[in-house]
């Protein structure tokens, strides 16, 4: 067919039959997707649900447990990386790998202030348990300043450039501690080199 030519029906229709005729498509036929059942939501409905998807509406104390939540991951988080310093790691290893009277202070306190409490009749012993406390106590002081200087002889040599701020109250307290209940848990055991 020509732009300018007049229409020939003769030669439309001889090409039409040369070409294969489509097949009929069914208009009733099942298809596999369920039935709609609704109308067809608008613009404004649809992109109001793809944003409820992507910023759901939350109650107060679900913001507030969200929050909490991410809170608590970031503290963790921070936690993580404090404790995984070269010199804090020196540290739990220094005092892990040592036996110390001051892991057993605790215990010994209990002992004292239950056998104060049964001996009151009797002020001698509970005289001897005070000083007996006592002794124990002075004995925990001198132990932790001989692993204080040790440790920081050792972070001199190992880390010389880390600062010391903040390790003389970690030591003391995973000394106190129990080694089960210490946290991080001890990576070596008694004794063992680091």
């Amino acid at each position: 067919m020509g732009l300018f030519r007049p229409y020939d029906q003769k030669t439309s229709a001889s090409q039409a039959a040369s070409q294969p005729a489509p097949e009929p498509v069914a208009v009733g036929a099942p298809t596999t997707a369920a039935p709609k059942n609704r109308p067809t939501p608008t613009r404004q409905q649809a992109q109001a649900a793809r944003m409820e998807a992507l910023h759901p509406k939350l109650t107060k104390r679900q913001v507030t447990a969200q929050d909490r939540a991410a809170a608590e991951k970031k503290r963790t988080a921070q936690m993580q990386a404090e404790d995984n310093k070269p010199e804090r790691v020196l540290l739990r290893n220094y005092v892990d790998s040592r036996l110390a009277i001051t892991q057993f202070i605790l215990p010994i306190m209990l002992i004292v202030f239950a056998g104060s409490m049964g001996l009151s009749k009797f002020p001698a012993m509970t005289m001897a348990l005070t000083i007996f406390l006592y002794a124990v106590v002075l004995a925990c002081v001198v132990t932790c300043w001989l692993f204080w200087q040790g440790f920081k002889r050792e972070l001199a040599e190992r880390v010389p450039s880390a600062s010391t701020k903040g390790l003389l109250m970690m030591l003391v307290s995973r000394m106190m501690m129990i080694p089960r209940m210490r946290q991080p848990p001890p990576a070596v055991k008694r004794g063992e080199s680091y």
